[in-house]
């Protein structure tokens, strides 16, 4: 009966016990922790033949190995988490032992310290009168309970310290996250820029061959010198090295986009006509706070870590209060050496016996080596916040910088398609001119050479604008604005039907 009623008891110490670790668990949830993370699969994602400047950001942020690796840390600092809420149960063990063993006893005293102790057998019993080789069954079965009742906020402080580490893991990936797709972005309009050049260069080719036999003509009927057709043959055939080397730059800008959509170098193309037209004038906002940008907060987290491990290391030096409680049975074969008769030749326990008991501890001389080590946490956040301060500064001149191109490069978009109008009609007019033996092959060469050039800086400028809007968002950490351009524009092409 009073086995039973401590077996009760035990029983229901460990449900309070239970109960008490998920309340805790519940409210160190509600008091801001993390959520969880996702299970999620990182599987590459392939292009299609011709990708816009969405999918190719889309294709970079589900595809780069940098990514999958902060959420996988990420995990791992929500393991900790879960791992340190587990503070909070009690160590039960159980232990079960059936022997046989020889009843020979005699005494003597074995020293603790001797090399080899834990594999001498604890052995009890009176010394036996003679010495006998035939084993007698021995049992032993227990129950030991161990629980930290008072810690004086340890445990509560390491859960703090787990969620800090897991909150910047989660500001890494948001760091990370903005850094891909920045990178991807930029890495199009590079491509996008080059794509153009060989659109111009192929233009202006196209108009040097057209010229070219209508020189041949025009020398076939005497009316213009033989050296003309000559010196209009290497005018093309410097434009076909331009068109080659404007190829050549276009695929090697194909590889580095591949590179920084986390794909091998695959064979695709970019829809480039979105962003060589000037996007919509972004309305002036009101001033952001720089400090909700990823980089900040991750920064701002580091703070909060090292301040969340002085918290852990002032609450270590705490006394801690213990509940500790046994319940075991013993049983022996051996009738001789025991009063109390065994019934199972020493299989199952002949007696019982429980415990319950408190045990205080109080670590004093750990006051130096913590003192220390919470001077080092103390240096850490003072130069966490510096490194913080160092990334406002960074963000404020990123962003100060980025409105000015906005401003800067839409006034050259705005003027580069008059360029592009007056190169037009010069071409034209040194075509007429030379038509009429009013000027020389040369200078038609100069006129086309122009009219390209002014085709790219057209381009170049309307890309440019992108950039600079696209540097701005990333300079105050959200790329939507940036793009819902892109989605305005990239409608608008497929509504047109490009």
């Amino acid at each position: 009966m009073n086995l039973r009623t401590l077996a009760r008891n035990l029983f229901l110490v460990m449900i309070i016990t239970t109960v008490f670790w998920e309340l805790a668990a519940d409210r160190a949830i509600g008091a801001g922790r993390e959520a969880s993370v996702p299970d999620l699969q990182f599987q590459p994602a392939q292009p299609t033949k011709a990708v816009s400047l969405r999918e190719s950001v889309d294709t970079a942020v589900r595809n780069y190995p940098t990514i999958r690796q902060k959420f996988f840390k990420l995990r791992a600092a929500k393991a900790n988490v879960s791992l340190a809420k587990m503070q909070y149960l009690p160590n039960l063990n159980i232990d079960t032992q059936i022997s046989g063993v020889t009843p020979n006893r005699i005494a003597s005293v074995v020293m603790n310290n001797v090399s080899g102790f834990d594999t001498v057998p604890v052995d009890s019993g009176p010394s036996a009168s003679r010495a006998k080789f035939g084993p007698i069954a021995n049992n032993l079965q227990g129950m030991n309970l161990n629980w930290l009742m008072v810690d004086f906020g340890l445990r509560k402080a390491n859960d703090r310290f787990a969620a800090a580490d897991a909150r910047t893991a989660r500001a890494d990936i948001s760091l990370t996250e903005l850094d891909v797709a920045f990178a991807t972005a930029d890495s199009f309009f590079h491509a996008a820029a080059a794509k153009q050049v060989i659109t111009a260069r192929q233009a202006s080719l196209d108009h040097m061959e057209a010229a070219k036999l209508r020189v041949k003509t025009l020398v076939a009927e005497g009316l213009r010198p033989g050296v003309d057709a000559a010196d209009l043959d290497y005018e093309v055939a410097k434009a076909k090295i331009n068109l080659v080397k404007a190829e050549k730059d276009f695929r090697l800008a194909l590889v580095d986009l591949a590179e920084k959509m986390g794909l091998a170098t695959h064979d695709f193309d970019i829809i480039s006509d979105p962003v060589v037209r000037s996007p919509m004038d972004l309305r002036e906002e009101r001033p952001i706070d720089l400090s909700s940008h990823p980089l900040a907060r991750f920064k701002f987290a580091e703070i909060e870590r090292w301040r969340a491990k002085q918290t852990v290391l002032d609450k270590a030096y705490r006394p801690h209060l213990w509940l500790n409680s046994s319940i075991w049975g013993r049983g022996s074969g051996d009738n001789a050496a025991n009063p109390i008769k065994n019934h199972t030749g020493g299989v199952l326990p002949q007696v019982f016996n429980y415990m319950v008991g408190a045990s205080f501890s109080f670590p004093i001389l750990e006051y130096f080596p913590l003192k220390a080590q919470k001077q080092m946490a103390r240096s850490n956040e003072l130069a966490a916040r510096a490194d913080f301060d160092v990334a406002m500064l960074v963000l404020e001149k990123k962003d100060a910088n980025s409105r000015v191109l906005i401003e800067q490069t839409r006034k050259v978009a705005k003027l580069t398609p008059e360029l592009v109008a007056a190169a037009r009609v010069k071409e034209i007019n040194v075509l007429k001119r030379y038509t009429v033996g009013l000027n020389n092959v040369v200078s038609l060469a100069v006129a086309e050479e122009n009219l390209a050039t002014a085709d790219v800086e057209n381009a170049v400028a309307q890309i440019e604008v992108w950039r600079s809007i696209l540097a701005l968002g990333y300079a105050q950490g959200d790329l939507q604005s940036f793009f819902k351009l892109v989605k305005i524009a990239e409608g608008e092409t497929t509504n047109d039907g490009s």
